[in-house]
């Protein structure tokens, strides 16, 4: 005789089952949460590397590093970065300096950074052991003699606190290493702006000269420490950082922000026809950045998806600068400004 289930019966099934079927659900969601943090790991790691300020504006490995397979052996161990004899050195982050001297002859000045030792070579230095230095903030000039025949300084980075044994330099600083046109292929000045949406319209504002704005006048962009631009700008900025870091699970890399008059001098001495003539330069009016992490090359899904985006959020790619430009520079974006 079958005997069928009465309806309470059937009611305590029902909430069995929903309560079965909600155990089930929460550990597909767990499962997927942890899933999710365990693979956005790696990307927070490579996020916490490269957020280094380059020695200098206008980042540019002349040498790359090559480590020995064996410590005994020739090799490069670390990177030559073009920066002329009495150029500034900056702090790549917040910390302390290690050394300040001469070893062998030659000025050095080592930091402790993040966990690790930056060595800089020849740099002179007033600092001392000891002494704290801010990121982006100057640290010392490039002595003389330096190290390449057409200038540059060394960089060496090791853990500090293992064993010495030297890291890629490059693999730290928040740009990739910069391609650059032969200077043969350059044009005798920076073409003028092009005009329609291709062309910022930026320039001069508040009554400021270019490369010559008062600290007080611009304001800090909370997505790349220790830059400057003009405060809408940087407002701006802010939103498309943001945008950015939710699409690549990354902070976006800036290398470049507001230039100044004096570093202006020192890129044009330093790259020629390659450099903006000084006081004319749209990082002077503190609406121009340059970025790294993959925008800094054509083609790139980091790149592309600025061009469709950052529009958006009034940041653009001038028409000189883009693939079929005049004189194409993947890394250079500019406000749109309201002036």
């Amino acid at each position: 005789m079958v005997v069928s289930p009465s309806a309470s019966q059937l009611a305590h099934l029902l909430r069995f089952r929903a309560s079965v079927l909600t155990a089930l659900l929460a550990a597909v969601v767990l499962a997927a949460v942890v899933l999710a943090a365990g693979l956005a790991m790696p990307a927070q790691a490579i996020d916490d590397r490269r957020t280094w300020f380059t020695p200098v504006p206008g980042f540019e490995i002349v040498r790359a590093f090559d480590k020995p397979a064996q410590n005994w052996q020739q090799g490069h161990r670390g990177i030559d970065v073009a920066a002329l004899p009495g150029e500034p050195i900056r702090a790549p982050q917040s910390g302390t300096v290690r050394f300040s001297g001469s070893v062998a002859g030659r000025s050095v000045l080592s930091l402790h950074v993040d966990g690790h030792v930056v060595s800089f070579e020849p740099v002179e230095s007033d600092l001392r052991a000891g002494d704290e230095v801010f990121a982006g903030h100057p640290i010392g000039t490039v002595a003389e003699p330096s190290h390449c025949d057409d200038g540059c300084v060394h960089v060496g980075v090791w853990r500090a606190d293992a064993e010495k044994d030297y890291l890629n330099p490059a693999q730290f600083f928040s740009a990739d290493a910069t391609v650059l046109l032969p200077e043969a292929n350059a044009l005798a000045e920076l073409p003028p702006p092009a005009g329609g949406d291709a062309s910022s319209g930026a320039g001069a504002w508040g009554g400021h000269q270019n490369g010559r704005i008062p600290a007080v006048a611009l304001c800090p962009v909370a997505a790349a420490p220790g830059h400057l631009l003009r405060c809408d700008a940087a407002a701006a900025f802010e939103t498309l950082a943001t945008a950015y870091s939710q699409r690549f699970g990354t902070r976006i890399s800036v290398t470049d922000s507001y230039r100044d008059y004096a570093t202006q001098v020192v890129l044009k001495r330093r790259k020629g026809r390659m450099a903006a003539t000084p006081g004319t330069s749209n990082h002077g009016w503190g609406l121009a950045v340059d970025l790294g992490g993959g925008i800094n090359s054509f083609g790139t899904v980091q790149h592309e998806w600025m061009r469709a985006n950052a529009p958006r959020y009034g940041w653009i790619h001038p028409s000189w600068a883009r693939s079929t430009g005049s004189l194409p520079e993947p890394w250079h974006w500019e406000y749109q400004a309201r002036n």
